[in-house]
């Protein structure tokens, strides 16, 4: 939506002129409109498109799902990037640790075990509150008020697109299709947090009274309603619009999103019968991938990526209004600070460093685990002592990895500056070289940061970028392929579209792209997962998949406060692990695992739970006070003469850079170490100063897959006691040991 971006804005901006405050009387009556009749708003195009416009903004513009304040359906561009969207994955530590002793969880996606009521008059969905006197705030951003206002504009669609034809015979179809689209986006949002939920759309039988006591669809329900309204979709909508309105939603998207929706319920978080190849979910997850490569395929998606500059591009090389072949979902952001500034794109101002961009704090920094994940230049495993120099980490590794992070040498691009990233000690304290004075700089650093999908033509006050994000990449349809012929033991067919995905960034066909024959069910999934880490890293797809392959404990159970938590927030981690609830318990048709049988074990894996993030770091005489704060080898010859490390640089080209900065390493007698090692525990990922950050450890526990409602709905003031409350959560409050909720959530077929 590149030329429609503005004018998506401008539509906002109308249809606030348009439409009421959000209160009691404008959900009652489902409509949109107080100043205008609705035969004004549907006579007239621009008008009906800017009723649209308001339940886009509402939904997508600021990011924020229905559901809570802080970005459902996109990872990137939020204040707290840092803290809960990604803390609990081995993508992004940036501190806001969790601290164990708590029996409410206080990470992932922002939302705390109590959230959520559901009440009629308009009906909500785990909107936390105490009071009774809060139920009733109809502007909050939370499920079942969203719905209805994309339910009444469907139902005024269906009034008067008959009274009003337009000039285009389609407008009316492409409108209700984008509309269905978006309430289709938010029930699988929904249902992925929250497990299921009443499913309210226009039809006869789903339009609930005021007194309506609707119970908690299953999830095989509610994936079936999401699906057939996805589909109803793409059957309304064009396979690609026109340059004025690039980027709205598309058959294509509708298609992908069934693939996406039912690879979730397949995912062993919903699926009981996920490692039977003969799995209903995996088959109906294969047929809607294939059915929207199809279509992708038909109008030209697919074919732009063929080497690493072109997958680097995808993210902000398109011009104004052009198709980006990449961007299945693109999500319009804007610069023009005239309008509200929510709908800028905030993810330069946090990657880019404090030395590039003066504001203090910027930059993510990158675990051990990521900068030691990505695959070498000929597709295979990075092994330290055989293939790989994890001091030496740059040296050989997948074109991607070049295009993901930055580290000492490279020169930030659109602009001369080269970063440097190594601690160094001054006084009693430590420094850091990428631009944040003061000691409290060198904490959570690592040897590199993040530069993906940073855009060169940026320059100056990055603030407010108008970098359009892409929310759903063909790339991503061809790894949902790749994991449904996993689970199926299809090796051959597995093995080639994951080869799809590394043939385009360059890496050499050998060893079918350096991933092997691999014949194994399970080698096959854990595969696929790896292709998942490296291809989508920091485009907030793995917390999503850390959760529906329940990758923290493997369905074992994880509980810290049952295996002996001390004053200290110590606990042992394999203690832990088996303790506790778990979802795979041996009942309602579910194996039992345990620590030695579970999902981690049959793919191989380690756990999440029990560990935490590394910051390693490069270290300049650690043991030895410099005689000034500044940087000590600002005018070092050996880092002068190490080039600029550009992101498009040809392998020649880059490691005749690498000599250079080897020698700057080499000679100046850095160290490589675990930063709590070398300087202390306050330094490290995931530590501070306080005793529950220095002993901070993931404590991620088998009922936190999918949220409970809120306690207070047992209250027996506040009524609403038919509803289930969700299997392993507490029945009566957090205080309370009863973890037996009744909703269950992972069934068999």
């Amino acid at each position: 939506m590149k030329n429609m971006k503005n004018r998506i804005f401008l539509l906002i901006v109308t249809c606030f002129l348009l439409s009421v405050s959000c209160n009691d009387q404008f959900l009652e009556e489902k409509r949109d409109y107080s100043v205008f009749a609705p035969g004004d708003i549907f006579s007239d195009p621009n008008q009906a498109n800017a009723v649209f416009a308001q339940i886009y903004k509402k939904i997508l513009g600021k990011y924020n799902a229905p559901m809570q304040g802080a970005d459902i359906l996109m990872r990137q561009g939020q204040d707290n990037l840092g803290g809960a969207n990604y803390m609990l994955t081995e993508e992004l530590a940036s501190g806001y640790p969790i601290s164990i002793m708590s029996n409410k969880y206080r990470g992932a996606h922002d939302k705390v075990t109590k959230a959520g009521n559901h009440l009629a008059n308009p009906h909500y969905w785990n909107y936390g509150k105490n009071s009774t006197g809060n139920y009733n705030e109809f502007n909050k951003d939370i499920l079942f008020p969203s719905i209805y206002l994309v339910n009444s504009y469907i139902a005024e669609i269906d009034r008067y697109k008959n009274t009003y034809p337009m000039d285009d015979p389609n407008f009316w179809d492409k409108l209700k299709g984008q509309s269905i689209f978006v309430r289709a986006w938010l029930y699988f949002d929904a249902v992925r947090l929250f497990g299921g939920v009443p499913y309210y759309s226009t039809g006869t039988n789903d339009v609930p009274s005021m007194d309506d006591r609707s119970e908690r669809m299953s999830i095989d329900e509610c994936i079936e309603k999401i699906c057939a309204d996805f589909t109803e979709a793409a059957g309304l909508l064009p396979a690609k619009w026109d340059t004025e309105n690039q980027g709205r939603f598309t058959s294509v998207a509708a298609l992908a999103m069934v693939s996406r929706a039912r690879l979730y319920a397949a995912s062993p978080v919903f699926n009981a019968n996920w490692d039977n190849p003969q799995s209903k979910r995996w088959q109906a997850a294969l047929e809607a991938g294939l059915a929207a490569e199809q279509a992708a395929i038909a109008v030209g998606y697919g074919v732009s990526v063929n080497d690493i500059n072109s997958w680097d591009q995808a993210f902000y090389g398109y011009a104004a209004g052009s198709f980006n072949p990449e961007a299945i979902i693109m999500i319009p952001k804007s610069s023009n600070t005239m309008y509200d500034i929510t709908y800028s794109n905030k993810w330069e101002s946090h990657i880019r460093p404090q030395f590039i961009t003066s504001v203090s704090g910027a930059g993510l920094p990158v675990p051990k685990e990521m900068i030691d994940l990505f695959p070498m230049k000929d597709g295979s495993r990075p092994v330290v002592g055989t293939n790989y120099d994890a001091e030496k980490f740059y040296r050989d590794r997948d074109p991607r990895f070049y295009r993901t992070f930055a580290f000492s040498g490279c020169e930030w691009p659109g602009t001369t500056k080269q970063i440097w990233l190594y601690a160094y000690k001054f006084g009693s304290q430590f420094r850091y070289t990428d631009g944040t004075a003061g000691d409290a700089g060198a904490q959570r650093k690592s040897k590199a940061i993040v530069w993906k999908m940073t855009d060169s033509k940026l320059t100056g006050d990055v603030s407010y970028s108008g970098t359009d994000i892409l929310e759903y990449r063909y790339a991503e349809l061809l790894l949902n392929i790749a994991e449904c012929y996993a689970v199926q033991g299809n090796a051959g067919k597995c093995i080639e579209y994951l080869s799809k995905i590394r043939q385009r960034v360059g890496i050499n066909s050998a060893n079918n792209y350096g991933i092997g024959n691999i014949s194994s069910k399970y080698a096959l999934i854990e595969a696929c997962l790896y292709e998942r880490r490296v291809e989508l890293a920091y485009e907030g797809k793995r917390s999503w998949d850390t959760r529906r392959w329940l990758l923290y404990e493997g369905g074992a159970g994880f509980d810290p406060v049952s295996a002996g938590v001390d004053g200290n927030h110590l606990y042992n981690p394999e203690q832990a692990w088996g303790a506790g609830w778990k979802l795979y318990n041996g009942k309602n048709g579910k194996p039992e695992y345990t620590k030695a049988n579970n999902i981690l074990t049959k793919l191989g894996l380690s756990r999440i739970s029990g560990t935490k993030h590394i910051g390693e770091i490069w270290g300049y005489q650690l043991t030895t006070a410099q005689a000034t704060e500044e940087d000590p080898l600002t005018d070092n010859a050996d880092r002068k003469a190490v080039p600029p490390i550009k992101r498009e640089m040809s392998d020649a080209e880059r490691n005749a850079a690498f000599d250079k900065l080897d020698a700057f390493y080499t000679n100046n007698g850095f160290v490589t170490n675990d930063a709590i090692t070398a300087m202390g525990t306050k330094y490290g990922m995931d530590s501070g100063t306080s005793n529950s950050d220095v002993n901070f450890l993931f404590s991620w526990r088998g009922w936190y897959y999918v949220y409970p409602l809120h306690y207070d709905l047992y209250d027996s003031a506040k009524g609403n006691t038919w509803l289930a409350q969700t299997e392993g959560w507490m029945i009566v409050n957090a205080s309370n040991g009863d973890q037996d909720g009744t909703y269950v959530y992972c069934t068999p077929e």
